[in-house]
């Protein structure tokens, strides 16, 4: 997306200073801004510092972007881990868009400039969910819910159009960044735990390291943000992401029991479906 030509003035949210370097040297029209979406300190101070550099204009949109997941069965993930995925992917989405609202809703008021918008990445995982990303799963699935409240609540009154993108495979470093998680955490489950689900393991981490090789690019993905930022009418929803369109329509269509079978029988490669 060149926010250059389109005259925009961004600010990315980065966790790292390092992180805020390389994104001046990559694109200057980009002003990286320190924020922790899982502390109400930093998303606060982050919203402060953002209404002092637009000095009373408003903020003509939001994407909330961060996200995290991990791969483990259920039985043996800690609360605390399914808690801070939460906590980032769905938590954290509220965090900021409620310290953005002030500045969001100060385009109602200004009658030459379009209203704000809010736009939300989601996942294909927000609605078809296989075993292993429980966390990353239900955090999407509560994405997919948040967006519509926020579709309901914002757009009547304020004129806030609320837009959420669910995205199949992309190449970003938020797979190899949760399989590191991933393992981790498991070097602290004891092995005999883990050896039932030794073979669904691999299939997954085979899986998602398919699904990263052939995945669309971050720049597929922003120029549909871009899309969904400044069209006039966009859609509630866009679907983006090779065969994502293909796998939502079959799982729409199909009755648990056979979808069930297809997706199982997909992950087994041996006899026994987790050996």
């Amino acid at each position: 997306m060149d926010t250059t030509m389109l005259g925009w003035r961004v600010f990315a949210g980065v966790r790292r200073p390092e992180d805020g370097s390389s994104l001046v040297a990559e694109a200057p029209s980009v002003e990286p801004l320190l924020l922790d979406v899982s502390s109400d300190a930093s998303v606060g101070a982050a919203a402060a510092e953002v209404a002092g550099r637009l000095g009373g204009r408003p903020l003509a949109g939001l994407v909330n972007n961060a996200g995290k997941g991990v791969f483990m069965p259920l039985e043996v993930m800690p609360v605390e881990v399914f808690q801070d995925v939460m906590d980032v992917n769905v938590t954290g989405v509220l965090r900021l868009t409620q310290a953005a609202m002030p500045l969001l809703k100060r385009a109602s008021q200004h009658p030459d400039q379009p209203a704000g918008r809010i736009v939300n990445v989601g996942s294909y995982a927000g609605s078809i969910a296989i075993p292993l990303t429980a966390a990353y799963s239900c955090s999407k699935f509560a994405l997919e819910a948040l967006s519509d409240v926020m579709r309901y609540e914002l757009g009547p009154k304020w004129g806030i159009k609320t837009v959420l993108i669910k995205a199949g495979g992309v190449k970003t470093p938020i797979w190899q960044a949760s399989r590191a998680r991933s393992d981790e955490v498991l070097r602290e489950v004891e092995p005999a735990r883990m050896l039932p689900y030794s073979g669904i393991m691999r299939e997954i981490l085979g899986l998602s390291r398919r699904a990263e090789e052939g995945g669309i690019t971050a720049e597929e993905v922003a120029a549909t943000i871009e899309e969904a930022l400044t069209s006039p009418n966009p859609r509630s929803r866009y679907l983006i992401g090779n065969g994502a369109e293909f796998e939502m329509t079959v799982r729409r269509l199909l009755p648990d029991w056979v979808w069930d079978r297809l997706l199982l029988g997909n992950l087994r490669s041996t006899g026994d479906p987790w050996a």
